[in-house]
């Protein structure tokens, strides 16, 4: 530290006036970590220099209670060249202030730094040591108590909670230990939420299941009524004619009902036949297989294209175009104006294909009750009116199976699906 003072002192006296700013100063200062004071003591008494150099050092957050410039001093300094050494004892500060002075061109510069009292710091430190040595100590032989009793206490708790998983009632352990058998909590709490998330899974299916057949068998219970009793009418020789045309197209309505329903079930059990697919030219295609049902019904259909040509996806060829061919089936069937708009687009994820028609569903419908096998809106259960067999229902399993996006909305009366194809690599 001395050494660090008697180099800036030495510094100071080898430059020049010009080189001694306030800039300069404060840069040395900070660089060498001491303090640099400047002050002009021509024409002051003694107690206004000192006070003026206690200002100073206050300024530079030195704050000394035993700090003195006597006249002996300046008249030291006047009379040499030579800097002069003093060190300034602060007492109760534990501290002392050792300073370099010398006179540079009438100006009275003093290079400062303050020393630690080592002994007194020594002993407070060591009287540091030994407490939180013992305090260490004391805290292993806690720590030592505080893991053996969480050994056993964790062990009841996963014995409990096991039990419990056990009886189907998926509880978790809440107070996972930060050790093997919090690892091992945080397992059995992985499996008690996989076997709760299986068991509501299995719920979900069964009660869909449960559905499927009751509405299943309204829509088959239908058409065999109608034929029973058209069939009865002919034995009682009521036929007008018509009743034999009426018992074939129920006849070909339970057929359709039949094989949609084997399709339904087929699709859970049957692998993908994945394949490189130029999806627009075999939406193309079955497009054009509808044109002359559009045309009879004298609906136009609104294609917009806003994608290249020859774009692949991988998907099932065979799947996929009985995508397309129920939603543009389930557009002619109920479409409520002349028109159907489909469009293609290009986002971000690869290709977008949407199909819309104007639709006797309010905005308030939820659209994806659509997708739902037998859904029926009307109360009578005429699906003429407002509902659907299993084809929507067959189009968003396809999807599923595929991950591709299905998404259905109805805005100011125009229903939409919209599918989201990512292109192949």
């Amino acid at each position: 530290m001395e050494d660090k003072v008697a180099t800036v002192t030495s510094t100071l006296k080898k430059s020049t006036s010009t080189e001694r700013t306030p800039e300069n100063l404060k840069e040395l200062a900070e660089n060498e970590q001491v303090t640099i004071i400047a002050a002009d003591f021509n024409g002051l008494s003694t107690d206004d220099l000192n006070e003026s150099l206690h200002i100073a050092l206050l300024r530079e957050r030195v704050a000394l209670n035993r700090f003195w410039v006597t006249d002996d001093t300046i008249q030291q300094l006047q009379a040499s060249p030579k800097s002069i050494q003093k060190l300034y004892d602060q007492g109760k500060q534990k501290s002392s202030f050792l300073v370099h002075l010398q006179i540079l061109d009438n100006q009275l510069y003093l290079v400062g730094i303050s020393l630690v009292d080592f002994s007194e710091t020594a002993t407070i430190i060591n009287t540091f040591t030994f407490i939180s040595l013992g305090l260490i100590l004391t805290l292993a032989l806690l720590i030592i108590y505080i893991s053996t009793k969480k050994i056993t206490e964790p062990l009841s708790e996963l014995k409990r909670v096991t039990e419990q998983i056990a009886k189907l009632n998926f509880i978790k352990v809440e107070d996972i230990p930060p050790n093997e058998i919090g690892e091992l909590a945080i397992h059995i709490n992985k499996m008690s939420a996989d076997l709760e998330h299986y068991q509501i899974s299995l719920l979900n299916k069964n009660q869909q299941l449960k559905q499927f057949t009751a509405d299943l068998t309204h829509e088959l219970k239908t058409p065999i009524a109608l034929i029973k009793a058209y069939g009865n009418g002919i034995i009682d020789d009521l036929d007008d004619g018509s009743y034999l045309a009426t018992i074939l197209k129920q006849a070909d309505l339970l057929s359709l009902t039949v094989d949609q329903m084997l399709d339904y079930a087929k699709l859970e059990q049957q692998d993908l036949q994945v394949e490189k697919i130029d999806v627009k030219q075999l939406f193309k295609e079955r497009l054009s297989d509808f044109q002359l049902a559009a045309d009879t019904q004298k609906i136009t259909f609104n294609l917009t294209d806003k994608v290249p040509a020859h774009r692949l996806i991988d998907a099932d060829r065979i799947l996929l175009a009985r995508v397309f061919d129920n939603l543009l089936s389930n557009a002619l069937k109920y479409a409520t104006a002349p028109e159907i708009t489909i469009t293609w687009e290009k986002n971000e994820t690869g290709l977008q294909f949407s199909i819309q028609n104007k639709t006797s569903l309010s905005d308030t419908f939820e659209p994806r009750k659509l997708l739902e096998a037998f859904y029926v809106e009307e109360k009578s259960r005429n699906k003429n009116l407002a509902g659907t067999g299993l084809g929507l229902a067959l189009v968003n399993t396809i999807i599923e199976q595929h991950q591709f996006e299905l998404d259905v909305s109805i805005k100011k009366q125009m229903i939409q699906f919209k599918l989201l194809f990512p292109l192949a690599d």
